[in-house]
């Protein structure tokens, strides 16, 4: 069967992104591995340009909330350009680059300059470029700690459209309550390896994420009953929202989401999805 393609809307745009480790199998599990994944998380976030809302490592899978503004990439200043891949791959991979690009100017060849910034310019303010950089970055971090050389990932990464903040917020709540429907712990706050969770610890790149959240969405909503049960809606489905919303998206994407029967499909209150419409089981 073809693969449906990304979803991307031309504005900001919400995204819950997942991934299972192949096989299933426990890859992620030591601390040491979180560690590495959260720091990967937070060097692509740099840049790319995108914004954390949230996240959940879990021992053979991970979920990322984030926001990719809807920003011209070839704006970014060379300066920028720079500093982002500094963020991104430390500075000695920053002083090679800059000895080439030293290089292209001796030589007066401006246009390689232009050509090498703006490949990585290309990479900047897009959901799949994101997190093709995330995975990379990790995998490279991964196989030192773990001298891994299989595939990791079982498939590639899927990704839900998620209409506004106040989905975004109930999807955050919902990731988070991962290691509590696993009973890997008792509270969200309690497990090491979620935005509240790390931030209670004193993690500076989930405080970070909490504090953008916060400027975005004010308040919360009560907890409710069906984030205690597995929901393939969250993972599985290609967009989440109201009602009007979902329709809106399936007529504007309708030719990639490869199915007859979609529809806007209730599954919480004034929540729809397009796919999973089955009953989410119990933890």
């Amino acid at each position: 069967m073809a693969r449906t393609s990304r979803l991307k809307v031309g504005s900001d745009a919400y995204y819950h992104v997942s991934s299972r480790v192949t096989g299933q199998q426990f890859l992620l599990a030591k601390a040491e591995v979180k560690r590495a994944m959260l720091d990967a998380l937070e060097r692509s976030a740099a840049f790319s340009g995108v914004n954390i809302a949230g996240f959940c490592i879990m021992d053979n899978h991970f979920h990322v909330l984030c926001q990719v503004p809807k920003l011209d990439a070839g704006t970014v200043p060379d300066e920028a350009v720079l500093e982002r891949v500094g963020r991104l791959c430390g500075e000695k991979r920053l002083g090679t680059l800059k000895d080439e690009l030293e290089a292209f100017a001796k030589a007066g060849d401006l246009a390689a300059i232009s050509a090498k910034l703006d490949r990585f310019r290309a990479r900047m303010y897009d959901i799949s470029e994101f997190v093709k950089t995330f995975l990379e970055t990790f995998r490279i971090r991964f196989d030192r700690i773990k001298k891994y050389t299989g595939r990791l990932w079982c498939e590639r990464f899927n990704s839900v459209l998620i209409e506004d903040e106040k989905q975004l917020l109930r999807c955050k709540q919902y990731i988070e309550m991962n290691p509590v429907r696993a009973r890997m712990t008792g509270t969200v706050v309690a497990y090491a390896w979620n935005t509240e969770g790390a931030a209670h610890n004193g993690n500076a790149f989930a405080k970070a994420c909490l504090a953008w959240f916060a400027s975005i969405v004010s308040g919360d909503s009560p907890f409710e009953e069906w984030m205690l049960k597995r929901c393939a809606q969250m993972t599985s489905g290609k967009i989440l929202g109201g009602k009007a919303y979902v329709l809106a998206m399936i007529g504007l994407f309708a030719d990639r989401l490869r199915s007859r029967s979609l529809r806007a499909r209730g599954f919480a209150d004034g929540m729809y999805a397009s796919h999973g419409y089955r009953l989410a089981k119990k933890a």
